[in-house]
């Protein structure tokens, strides 16, 4: 009987010391995510995913682990009002929960690809 005590006693703390990641990347339109890696979430802090917007049109996401320093504190369309940018930043705490952020819309990439290709030709 202590024995399947012990055994269930050691399945518990190995579930709940198990480790959890969080990704982190920035990620951009058509790019997708840059420098793609993943952290180790640090005791009693949460994975995050702040979506950034220009309007309605997302700009870019930054994917990280939070820190004692910079925990994950959730915010809806927090503005900066110089910049005309919004922030929607969302907290997690299950293993790689941050998911990375919506697709760009189509204009968005139409215009991404026009500039690409005005690029090229102008190089050309």
């Amino acid at each position: 009987m202590k024995g399947l005590q012990l055994l269930i006693l050691s399945a518990l703390l190995c579930w709940v010391s198990a480790d959890i990641r969080c990704h982190s990347c920035y990620k951009v339109p058509v790019l997708g995510c840059m420098d793609r890696q993943s952290c180790l979430l640090d005791p009693g802090q949460q994975c995050l995913t702040t979506n950034v917007y220009l309007g309605k049109m997302w700009l870019y996401s930054n994917l990280r682990c939070g820190t004692r320093e910079e925990p994950c504190r959730e915010a809806f369309n927090q503005s900066n009002h110089k910049l005309g940018l919004t922030y929607n930043t969302t907290c997690c705490n299950k293993d790689s929960c941050n998911s990375p952020a919506p697709r760009p819309t189509p204009a968005l990439a139409l215009v991404l690809t026009s500039l690409t290709g005005l690029g090229l030709w102008l190089l050309h």
